[in-house]
Formats: C-alpha cells, structure tokens, sequence
C-alpha cells in the first residue's frame, strides 16, 4: 500500500511538471477607438485585472496563460458615457481561443483583427463633446459656497 501510495505521487508529479511544457502564454490588446472615454474591466474565474481607463485611442493589454484551470474564458466589461455599458467575451466561449488577439471598440460595435471585422454590434451614441464642454465657467451659474465662520 506505501509502494503504491508512493508510485502515485512520483506518477502526479510527472505529470504537473510535464503539462506546464504545454502552457501557451496569450496577448490580449484592446484599443478604444471610439471618440470617448471608457472604463473597461477584463477578467476570467481565476484572474481580475480591475478597472482600467481608456480615452480615445487608448489601448490595454493583459497575458495569461490558458492551461491554467480557470483561465480557458475571459471576458470584459466596458463602461462608457451616458449610460453605455457592454459585457464581451474575448478569448474563449463566443470569442476565438487563439493565441495573441486584438480587439477595437468603436462606437458602433467591437471588431477582431481588423477595424472591417465586426464580432459584435451595438450603438453607442452621445453628443459630440463640444455641446456638454464648457467654454468659460462665467458661462455657467454656479451658487457661490457657503463661507466659513468661526465660532
């Protein structure tokens, strides 16, 4: 019964150390090619890599490797002005699982590889910027602060 107890953890070792041979490390890079800021968020069961702000013509990237148990699917999650929001997967599940991906969000939709190959639609609208700038803070009415009196 020890021999075999033995046996088994020499035979478990072998195989953890020869699985990790077969580990492919993967790229994911997301550019924000829409015309305003986004707060996006890409995880997997096992890993978080929080909330990352983009502007305009931003990109993020993340490696993982996709043997690890729990890292076969992330997915992200992309907050934007006014009220937009999406959730998508990008590597596993409705996304492709291969090695090294690049993703463009746009206004209109998410695209893979190519800004003319859309993976998912959607519409994205606000105003253009210079209709919610503002100018001069003169422009404004702004009720002055309370002053401070002392006691």
């Amino acid at each position: 019964m020890r021999h075999l107890l033995i046996f088994s953890l020499l035979l478990l070792s072998i195989i953890i150390v020869d699985s990790r041979k077969y580990r492919r490390m993967n790229e994911i890079t997301i550019h924000n090619h829409a015309e305003a800021n986004v707060r996006i968020r890409c995880q997997s069961i096992k890993t978080d890599f929080k909330d990352t702000f983009m502007g305009p013509m931003d990109e993020v990237s993340f490696e993982f490797y996709d043997i690890d148990r729990g890292d076969s699917h992330f997915w992200c999650d992309a907050y934007g002005l006014f009220g937009f929001s999406e959730s998508f997967d990008v590597f596993g599940r409705s996304a492709p699982s291969r090695k090294n991906q690049t993703w463009f969000l746009r206004n209109d939709g998410l695209y893979l590889e190519l800004e003319s190959n859309r993976a998912r639609e959607w519409q994205w609208l606000y105003p253009p910027l210079d209709s919610y700038s503002i100018d001069s803070i003169d422009a404004i009415d702004v009720s002055p602060l309370p002053t401070w009196v002392p006691y």
